[in-house]
């Protein structure tokens, strides 16, 4: 059984699909032979790749890489995964609507149709394809973690800190942490923005804000890529903070759990296990609910962080690549055979 993977761009500077990518490339690497192939492979490559495989399982959608290729594994009739990345989630298809309207119509629903099935990262995910078309053939196939995010010991010293690792884009809600971060004020707390960018005008916007306000605990860092690295810098934070406009998943919160730190988001990520672990703060999606959410967090004290930080971990532990790599097996025997 020969799986490749397929996607447009697999680049560290595009962050979390890479890291989505390569976080289900290496779990499975192991147990199965399995390549990757992006754009950067020339077109002969990449046909001789689709023709020797058995399964092609690709990554994104509406681009022409992925409409032509996924042509050609059909054409070949090879077993068709495709997984959305999180690209027809509500916030995504409201950009660039009118366009998306029209490849759905043209091409994009035929696709998704004739696919073996679609990978889908969460019940979230499966319901939002599923309102666009409920004829889809759906797999739920969460992402894993791999063991060395659970070699370290859970910190109990506050450093009042916080950080946002993700990308920085407007899907991101960092315009709306940075605001009320600055309204409350609370000088002892600092927040840490790491990401890739790759909208220098949005970028841009967010330091305006921080150049009006110079006297504001808020900095920006450079991407982190490396686990070791990443592991490394959890270590100096609190809790972590993604105020985002839409999640299929996001793997960043996986990572933070899985080192113990406690993580504040909203409704619009599928983890509505964190209420349910009390392993951080799991919220509504407005300004009201994340200010008043940040002014209990600031006031909280260090055992009642450490108390989150061991449920989080625990909360993380179902995830990890052991247990999560044998659903991906599954249903590529199941395919296969």
């Amino acid at each position: 059984m020969k799986v490749i993977f397929l996607t447009r761009i697999y680049e560290p500077k595009i962050g979390g699909t890479y890291t989505v990518i390569k976080s289900i490339f290496d779990g499975l690497k192991k147990k199965i032979p399995v390549k990757i192939y992006d754009k950067n492979n020339n077109f002969f490559i990449l046909i001789k790749a689709i023709k020797n495989s058995d399964i092609c399982h690709f990554f994104g959608g509406w681009d022409f890489f992925h409409v032509f290729f996924t042509c050609i594994a059909f054409s070949m009739k090879k077993k068709v995964i495709i997984h959305p990345l999180g690209f027809y989630e509500p916030w995504s298809l409201n950009q660039k609507r009118f366009k998306k309207k029209l490849a759905w119509f043209f091409y994009q629903k035929t696709i998704l149709q004739k696919a073996d099935f679609i990978h889908c990262a969460s019940e979230m995910e499966r319901e939002n394809l599923l309102k666009l078309n409920n004829h889809l053939k759906t797999v739920i196939l969460p992402y894993g973690i791999s063991s060395i995010f659970y070699n370290n010991k859970i910190k109990n010293k506050l450093n009042k800190r916080a950080i946002f690792f993700s990308r920085i884009h407007p899907k991101k809600g960092l315009e709306n942490l940075i605001n009320e971060w600055i309204k409350i004020n609370d000088k002892d707390w600092a927040l840490d923005i790491c990401g890739p960018c790759e909208d220098i005008i949005y970028y841009n916007s967010l330091l305006s804000i921080l150049r009006k306000n110079k006297n504001c605990s808020i900095k920006f860092f450079k991407p982190v890529y490396d686990d070791l690295d990443k592991i490394k810098l959890f270590k100096n934070y609190d809790f972590f903070i993604l105020p985002t406009k839409n999640e299929n998943f996001g793997l960043a919160i996986l990572e933070s759990l899985a080192c113990g730190l406690p993580v504040l988001t909203n409704y619009n990520t599928p983890w509505f296990s964190i209420k349910k672990y009390n392993a951080g703060w799991y919220i509504p999606d407005n300004k009201i609910a994340l200010n008043r959410t940040l002014k209990k967090i600031f006031k909280l004290k260090s055992y009642n962080f450490f108390l989150k930080a061991k449920n989080a971990y625990n909360l993380s532990l179902s995830y990890h690549w052991k247990k999560i790599s044998e659903k991906y097996i599954a249903e590529y025997s199941r395919l296969f055979n």
